[in-house]
């Protein structure tokens, strides 16, 4: 192969070029729970079409299940799913040593002070209604605490 001979015959520096040495930074990846087909296409889409790498569990055991496969930076989760619960994946996230520092949106129908309380009590980082659902405001949450959590990994 001539390309293979001409690259042997090059001389050696030693080093790689700075191109090769530096890795791609890897695309931040949002995992998205909900049981209603309709809402995560919706938030999925959105993600993309920002940048975000993401896939849809529908419900906290397939979500679980996902985290522990692959590394996420970010979970978006509803409350109401057959299962397990968004409250219930978000206690079980920050219950598990390997999980516990991945950030949790809630995006919930879920209007009520309570369920507001109790979805910061089990470790949500921001909880959303549904009905104020606004792609610019997820967005820009999920910016945040993405860019939260990797500022905190280089001071860690």
């Amino acid at each position: 192969n001539a390309l293979f001979e001409l690259a042997s015959r090059a001389p050696s520096t030693g080093t790689a070029p700075a191109l090769a040495r530096r890795a791609a930074p890897r695309v931040s990846r949002v995992l998205v729970v909900d049981d209603s087909l309709v809402a995560g296409e919706l938030q999925k889409n959105i993600l993309v079409a920002a940048g975000y790498e993401s896939e849809i569990a529908t419900d906290g055991i397939e979500a679980l299940d996902a985290l522990r496969h692959k590394d996420w930076d970010l979970v978006v989760a509803d409350v109401d799913m057959p299962r397990m619960t968004g409250f219930e994946l978000t206690e079980r996230v920050r219950a598990d040593e390997d999980l516990r520092d991945i950030p949790v949106i809630i995006v919930t129908s879920r209007d009520t002070v309570d369920d507001r309380r109790r979805g910061f009590e089990v470790g949500a980082d921001a909880y959303v209604l549904k009905r104020e659902f606004d792609q610019t405001q997820l967005l820009d949450t999920v910016r945040g605490l993405i860019g939260r959590a990797k500022r905190q990994d280089l001071h860690a």
